[in-house]
C-alpha cells in the first residue's frame, strides 16, 4: 500500500509541476493562421490555412510555456487559384497524408521572443524541427507568431512544376498561433 501511495504522489507531482498546475489552452481558430510561401521562376503566391486547431500547455500565470500542440488539414489552404490548391493536394498527397503537425518538445521564453523544439510531420514523415518567433502578451491572450523555411523534398514530396519547370525545393511557413 505504501508504494502506490509514493507512486500517486510522484504522479501527482509530475502532472502538477512541482507545485504548478498546467492549464490547457485552445487556441482562438478565428485569429490564427498558417501561411505557405512558393516561388517560381515565373510567379510566386501564398496559401493561407484559416483553419489551425492548437493546444497550449501552461501554468496558471502563463509565464511558463510546457508544449504547444498545432494542426491544421492540407486541404484548408487557400492561394485563391483553386487549379493550383487542387495540384498542390495532389503533390502532397492530402488524401493519404491529410495534416501538417507541429508538436513541440520544448519551448523557451526570453522576453518577447520564444524557441520552440520538437517534430514537423507532414506528408507522413516526421522531422526535428526548431521555431523561434515572436511572442506577443495582451491580458491572457498569448500571440505567438513567425516564420521558418522547409524544402518539400525533405518531406518526400516532389516540388510541383509548371510548364515543364519545377518549384523552389525550399518553402516558406509562416504562422500565428492565439490563445485566450
Amino acid at each position: 500500500m505504501k508504494k502506490s501511495g509514493l507512486f500517486l504522489a510522484i504522479l501527482l507531482l509530475t502532472l502538477q509541476g512541482f507545485g504548478q498546475t498546467k492549464v490547457k489552452v485552445n487556441g482562438i481558430k478565428e485569429e490564427s493562421f498558417l501561411t505557405y510561401s512558393m516561388n517560381h521562376p515565373l510567379h510566386a503566391w501564398t496559401g493561407t490555412s484559416k483553419e489551425v486547431n492548437s493546444i497550449l500547455l501552461t501554468d496558471d500565470a502563463r509565464t511558463t510555456i510546457y508544449q504547444v500542440a498545432v494542426s491544421a488539414k492540407v486541404s484548408t489552404f487557400d492561394s485563391k487559384n483553386a487549379n493550383r490548391d487542387s495540384h498542390m493536394m495532389e503533390v502532397t498527397e492530402a488524401l493519404k497524408y491529410p495534416n501538417v503537425t507541429f508538436v513541440s518538445t520544448e519551448v523557451t521564453l526570453e522576453g518577447d521572443d520564444f524557441k520552440a523544439a520538437g517534430t514537423l510531420t507532414f506528408h507522413g514523415i516526421a522531422q526535428p524541427v526548431s521555431l523561434q518567433g515572436k511572442l506577443t502578451r495582451e491580458g491572457t491572450k498569448l500571440t505567438f507568431s513567425g516564420e521558418f523555411k522547409l524544402k518539400m523534398t525533405a518531406f518526400k514530396i516532389d516540388p510541383p512544376s509548371l510548364m515543364g519547370i519545377s518549384t523552389d525545393d525550399e518553402f516558406k511557413l509562416e504562422f500565428k498561433a492565439v490563445y485566450q
